[in-house]
């Protein structure tokens, strides 16, 4: 068998990887581009002392489970999606996003009613320790604060995966990609300025401006 035949058989044309590339880098970019704002994120709360950002940080590992419910749910489906776009049959992609939109509503009012209901005795369940009464009292009281901020953009959050799950397995990363940097550079402008004070909101857990 020649070097050609082989390449062929085991390598493929480039025409494919194209073809993958221009699916996978707006991903791959989109994706760093959410830890990106992840990252601004946790810089400006540590600006706010130690025990705010213990209070975030619990609070993200409960909402990282949300998070894993979404997403399990969204890509389940989204394997009929991609089936459905690639058979032309419009019908069954409006069905799966129908099907990805109520289990995300479903899903996500759950949450929410569970983090108000006991959202404080999950925060709870992480502070043990020696650390002194005052320490965990500001922590909880950052988590809380920091939660119910949180709750607020679920559903939009909700919507946006939705959406771009969608797009991705219609082949369509660019959409999501754009939406993504518009994201993170009106993160980064308001991180900014609250760290420094321009907007005068009182930082997390300390009293004053």
């Amino acid at each position: 068998m020649t070097l050609k035949a082989l390449k062929k058989k085991y390598v493929g044309n480039r025409a494919f990887y194209r073809m993958v590339l221009a699916v996978a880098v707006p991903i791959m970019i989109q994706n760093g581009i959410t830890n990106f704002v992840s990252l601004l994120d946790n810089i400006m709360v540590g600006q706010t002392g130690t025990e705010p950002m213990s209070g975030v940080s619990i609070v993200n590992q409960l909402l990282f489970v949300y998070n894993l419910c979404i997403f399990g749910g969204l890509s389940g489906a989204g394997i009929f999606t991609a089936q459905y776009f690639g058979q032309g049959d419009e019908g069954g992609v409006r069905d799966t996003f129908r099907y990805k939109l109520w289990l995300a509503v479903i899903v996500t009012a759950g949450a929410i009613g569970l983090f108000l209901w006991k959202g404080e005795a999950l925060i709870q369940l992480y502070l043990q320790g020696d650390a002194g009464e005052g320490d965990l009292a500001l922590t909880l009281s950052s988590g809380l604060s920091y939660l119910r901020v949180m709750l607020l953009g679920l559903p939009a959050f909700m919507l946006a995966q939705t959406y771009t799950s969608t797009l991705r397995e219609s082949a369509e990363t660019l959409v999501p990609m754009r939406a993504g940097l518009a994201a993170v550079a009106t993160n980064l402008v308001f991180n900014w300025l609250l760290i420094f004070g321009h907007l005068g909101f009182p930082r997390m857990g300390v009293t004053g401006a």
